[in-house]
């Protein structure tokens, strides 16, 4: 009878092996492709900048900065890490608040500044650039 027993054992055992079903070839390589395709968009995305280890992003003057038409904008290039909004912008005891966004990269942009700012042409002014996350910009510019 022992021995019955264990044969009747060793075949339910098998049986029940054989009756596990894992998953398929095809589930397998389809959940590979994914994973695959989201690493990538997460890579690409930190490669070009839309996403970003932390921290603020550092905006900086490229080059001369002008201020013109009457002294009511600047002209400026910045250089940004990251995405930002200029919030306010500042000059010679001026404040006005503003809604300018910056990409990553180089950008060229014409500011209005502060009607209340009294300039005079051929001057030199330090202009303020109130940032999104709390830093400012001084920009140096010419008002030609």
């Amino acid at each position: 009878m022992y021995r019955k027993d264990s044969e009747n054992m060793k075949s339910l055992l098998i049986k029940s092996r054989k009756n596990r079903k894992g998953l398929s070839g095809a589930v397998t390589a389809l959940i590979l492709v994914i994973a695959s395709v989201l690493i990538a968009l997460i890579v690409v995305a930190f490669a070009f900048g839309f996403l970003s280890f932390g921290g603020a992003p550092t905006v900086q003057q490229s080059g001369a900065a002008y201020i013109t038409n009457g002294g009511t904008t600047l002209s400026v290039v910045l250089t940004s890490t990251g995405n930002t909004v200029i919030d306010s912008v500042g000059v010679n005891g001026a404040l006005e608040s503003a809604n300018i966004p910056i990409s990553p990269g180089t950008t060229s942009l014409t500011i209005t500044l502060p009607t209340s700012a009294s300039l005079n042409p051929g001057g030199t002014y330090t202009v303020t650039l109130g940032l999104s996350d709390g830093q400012s910009v001084a920009i140096s510019a010419t008002y030609q």
